[in-house]
């Protein structure tokens, strides 16, 4: 039987439930005083269902699994016209990590001087094209997952946010509109259940069969030694139409022990985005490098470029229906799509087509359905796959989400 339970399920569904219960009873039974609009109290509820075909994605999802829950609740203070206090706890519960524990998303203590010049301190979220610091937001997007080979679902729980501060503002460019920018550093906190952390350990377990090792990869420890980065946001003068420039760069190790297993230094990771919106149509493009260099167990077994780009379309026929066509590649090689026979992943990239249906059921409700049709096997399918991955392979999702 699998270690997820039964008794699991039913006490996520029972969660979910009871959550949905205390929401939609009378907002005067449950509501705080808001104070004049000083204080917000806002949150989501999500559930889903995941099946794939041929290969596990995030977990044991080729007998299907209803482990596709979100839970969050944040709130903001606003205490005077320039200071407020804000933070989100979520409840995340996946095929392979998170089960049954709720963290801090974000929680901030921001100071806002003028448009042009803010700071925010505490756990903030980290810029990364345009929809990193928006992922948790369900309802702003058309799609379930958004596009792997930039927003790799293994590194969302570790990647959204750092304990440390950052600067921002908005810049006025006369007639040409207006942009966003943002500066920030700090350190990533990898927890023990985190995707990132439970498949890293992949390398561990392959090592100890090839060197005779005995170690365990439920004492790996993983830490960030810095991340640091910057991002435009430009709001052209031009209606429906806005793009981002991000960069981040980072220092990871990982330990068992004594033994120093793996370092990871992301030299520059930095993404392009373009998102146009006109009339029933939308269309967004964003592109990726990410020049890094590994080493695990002292050996160097990674330094170069890894390439990633996107293209996703969407039609609304009508406001509460949007239809989205996706298409996304990832080469863990900028320069070697296909590397060597000798490589331990025999299919290390992978090119994603998916289509997916939105329907707002009504204003705080949400339907999403979508399939996709994938073609290689990078991003962590050897840790979800142990015996053995296909190159050709599919997963689709349903989801359900209110938001209040």
């Amino acid at each position: 039987m699998s270690s997820f339970s039964f008794f699991s399920v039913a006490r996520v569904r029972v969660l979910f439930l009871m959550a949905l219960f205390c929401l939609l009873l009378p907002a005067s039974l449950w509501a705080i005083d808001l104070a004049d609009d000083k204080i917000q109290l806002h949150g989501f509820l999500t559930q889903g269902y995941m099946e794939s075909v041929d290969n596990n994605f995030l977990g044991d999802t080729m007998d299907g699994t209803f482990r596709l829950t979100e839970i969050g609740l944040n709130l903001n203070a606003k205490l005077t016209d320039k200071f407020r206090l804000g933070g989100q706890a979520l409840y995340c519960n996946l095929p392979a990590a998170s089960t049954g524990k709720v963290r801090v998303d974000w929680l901030v203590a921001d100071y806002h001087f003028s448009d042009p010049f803010g700071v925010r301190l505490g756990k903030v979220k980290m810029p990364m094209g345009l929809y990193n610091m928006e992922r948790d937001s369900d309802f702003l997007r058309p799609l379930i997952f958004l596009p792997q080979s930039i927003y790799d679902e293994t590194l969302r729980d570790s990647w959204q946010s750092l304990w440390g501060g950052d600067v921002y503002g908005n810049l006025l460019l006369s007639k040409w509109g207006d942009v966003d920018y943002q500066l920030f550093g700090g350190r990533i906190q990898y927890e023990d259940d985190s995707l990132a952390t439970l498949a890293s350990s992949e390398f561990v377990n392959r090592y100890n069969k090839q060197y005779a090792l005995s170690l365990s990869a439920e004492d790996l420890d993983r830490q960030n030694n810095y991340a640091y980065g910057a991002a435009l946001f430009f709001n052209p003068s031009l209606k429906g139409l806005r793009g981002a420039m991000t960069l981040l760069v980072l220092d990871d190790e990982s330990w068992i022990h004594e033994y120093e297993v793996s370092s990871l230094r992301i030299k520059s990771k930095f993404v392009t985005s373009l998102e146009y919106t006109w009339q029933k149509f939308s269309g967004t493009v964003e592109y990726s490098e990410t020049d890094r260099r590994q080493e695990q167990f002292e050996v160097t077994t990674l330094d170069g470029p890894s390439q990633s780009w996107y293209v996703l379309l969407s039609y609304s026929p009508v406001e509460a229906l949007t239809f989205s066509l996706l298409y996304d590649e990832y080469y863990r090689l900028k320069n070697n799509h296909h590397e060597s026979a000798g490589s331990q992943n025999l299919y290390p990239w992978r090119k994603d087509l998916a289509a997916s249906l939105r329907y707002d059921i009504a204003e705080n409700w949400t339907f999403k359905a979508e399939w996709h049709i994938v073609d290689g096997t990078a991003l962590y399918s050897g840790y979800f796959n142990p015996q053995g991955t296909e190159r050709y392979w599919q997963y689709g999702a349903l989801k359900l989400s209110f938001n209040f």
